[in-house]
């Protein structure tokens, strides 16, 4: 029983989410290509397939038979909506805030101060 089941729903995604169905246009392909060699004795299956798939289409009294054949339309059946639309003239720039900015400095440094009471403390020993 399960395999039914599994049968069905295969067949069911198949049909409805993949180009599977095409294949099931293959009649009016077998139907068409015997209207061909009615027509004209020297078409052959390879002849036919380049014209209706190779070539460019023409217009012509057969046109709508020639878009029953399989894979010659294709069906949107999912569509994607972009909520975001892009503007015509689409300017990329970025700006990044500073995390950190620039401290002035309040205070400075001078290698030419010491203070009087570190100065007797660290100096060299004076020879006397």
């Amino acid at each position: 029983m399960k395999r039914p089941i599994i049968y069905f729903f295969l067949s069911i995604y198949l049909l409805s989410f993949t180009e599977a169905k095409q294949l099931l246009k293959f009649p009016n392909l077998v139907e068409h290509y015997i209207s061909h060699t009615i027509t004209n004795k020297n078409t052959t299956l390879i002849s036919f397939v380049k014209m209706h798939y190779v070539d460019k289409h023409v217009v012509d009294s057969d046109y709508r038979q020639d878009m029953k054949l399989p894979f010659k339309t294709h069906e949107a059946n999912t569509f994607v909506v972009n909520p975001l639309t892009i503007p015509e003239n689409f300017g990329f720039a970025v700006n990044i805030p500073k995390l950190f900015k620039e401290k002035t400095l309040i205070f400075s440094y001078s290698p030419n101060y010491a203070s009087n009471p570190l100065a007797s403390i660290f100096r060299p020993p004076i020879l006397v």
